[in-house]
């Protein structure tokens, strides 16, 4: 598991993570086993990086919280960029990326990301292609797309939006702008 090492957890949420009762996470607190703080209100809490540490201990696999990212865009050097900021600058993140829409395709089956940031203008299949695909596919209708491009045209934006996208960013745009759409402003940038 990643997180915020810091954050402090009921109970409920030990549970739902180490796929247990509420119960033996309690138990667990009460033999001395799992380390846990009492709220005022003699409430149980515990911190990530001690039920991290507790489940490592006993052999336990936890899920994997990160969010998943995928860069589309033939561009290589803007490609690679785009990687290297969101990686660098938001925490707990997959990011993977690809040079075209084909490709594309593979990696949405492949990693079902929550956020494609596509660029429209990519030889053989286009972003608004490759955005129609996402949206009519059952497993990926909620995949936030973000669309991106050098040449900005009214017509370009009405497409991408009917496709789907939640919007469509005018290249260069601001690292702000890109985390706001990505819907990554609230995961705080490290």
């Amino acid at each position: 598991m990643t997180g915020d090492n810091t954050a402090i957890l009921t109970p409920t949420q030990v549970a739902e993570l180490l796929l247990v009762s509420p119960i033996t996470v309690r138990q667990w607190a009460q033999k001395g086993m799992l380390p846990a703080q009492t709220t005022a209100g003699g409430h149980r809490r515990f911190t990530r990086s001690d039920v991290e540490k507790f489940a490592r201990e006993r052999g336990m696999q936890l899920p994997d919280t990160r969010k998943t990212v995928l860069v589309v865009d033939d561009d290589h050097q803007l490609n690679k960029y785009l990687v290297a900021v969101l990686q660098t600058q938001v925490d707990d993140l997959h990011v993977f990326s690809a040079f075209d829409g084909f490709e594309a395709g593979r990696m949405v089956a492949q990693h079902q990301p929550e956020v494609v940031l596509l660029d429209i203008m990519m030889p053989g299949m286009d972003g608004v292609a490759v955005c129609k695909a996402i949206k009519g596919d059952a497993a990926t209708e909620h995949t936030r797309v973000v669309g991106m491009t050098g040449h900005f045209t009214d017509e370009l934006e009405s497409r991408i939006l009917s496709a789907g996208a939640v919007v469509l960013l005018k290249k260069p745009f601001s690292t702000e702008d890109l985390f706001e759409h990505c819907g990554f402003a609230s995961l705080q940038p490290v």
